[in-house]
């Protein structure tokens, strides 16, 4: 789907009494993609997002955080089950499902080392071991049983509603790697492109080497042939082709024929 159109965002009624939806609600004003929607019915969960362009899909976010003293409501969620039931909710309904953490893998860990006994003033020094592996073995466990349930697991620790929001378009939109690929210099592409072509021993160093005397040229098999001949290529792919390659015969865009009346 196209990155345009707007995404509609509905808050649950009780995530929306909890002081960290006014951070929720500060991300959506300040990103033009989004628009906050009230739920026109009870929510399973605390988010739920859909594209102006396709009401028949939609998102939906369950938050973790992390309270007072390292407590956390992700971790508690786990032991508890809690969790567990809320994930078999989401795939009943077989929607797009994500656990958003607000907080990194040192965040989880200092609530394992809480809930295991660590830092107790009551207990001082009182710390077991067993229990903090047994604790970490769970997460660990759950996140990868989730993910393989396909169930994303995001740990937010920086930057966390507008990254959240953001990878929610992506997901109702699509993504578009295209922007990341390498930029390489001119010519390295025709180093690396030479060295392919010329076989076992030229590499790209000795490539470089051949094409300070010497050009990589397209040559037609015909005096007819054109790049636009070929399948897929048009006019405008075939005039960067010749950018980089030269093509021979000026064999790059067939000429227009002209319309002969009769």
């Amino acid at each position: 789907m196209p990155d345009n159109g707007m995404i509609h965002v509905s808050i649950d009624s009780n995530e929306a009494m909890r002081p960290r939806a006014d951070l929720i609600r500060k991300a959506i004003s300040a990103d033009p993609h989004f628009k906050e929607i009230p739920p026109v019915e009870p929510m399973p969960f605390d988010l739920e997002f859909w594209s102006e362009g396709d009401i028949t899909k939609a998102l939906h976010i369950e938050i973790k955080d992390f309270g007072q003293n390292n407590g956390s409501d992700y971790l508690s969620s786990i032991l508890s089950g809690h969790l567990w039931g809320q994930c078999q909710a989401a795939r009943e309904i077989g929607e797009p499902f994500v656990i958003a953490v607000l907080g990194d893998d040192a965040d989880i860990s200092s609530a394992i080392r809480k809930a295991a006994g660590h830092g107790q003033k009551s207990k001082h020094g009182s710390f077991d071991l067993t229990k903090f592996k047994q604790y970490a073995d769970m997460v660990d466990g759950f996140e990868a049983n989730a993910i393989g349930c396909g169930i994303r697991v995001w740990h937010l620790g920086y930057n966390q509603y507008p990254r959240l929001l953001l990878r929610a378009r992506k997901i109702l939109q699509g993504g578009d790697l295209s922007g990341f690929s390498p930029s390489p210099p001119e010519d390295e592409r025709q180093k690396v492109g030479l060295s392919i072509l010329a076989g076992k021993g030229i590499g790209p160093v000795k490539a470089g080497a051949i094409l300070e005397h010497f050009s990589i040229w397209l040559v037609p098999d015909d005096v007819d042939g054109y790049l636009t001949d070929c399948e897929g290529i048009g006019p405008k792919l075939a005039e960067k082709i010749a950018q980089n390659i030269k093509v021979g015969m000026g064999a790059v865009v067939r000429p227009k024929q002209k319309k002969v009346l009769v």
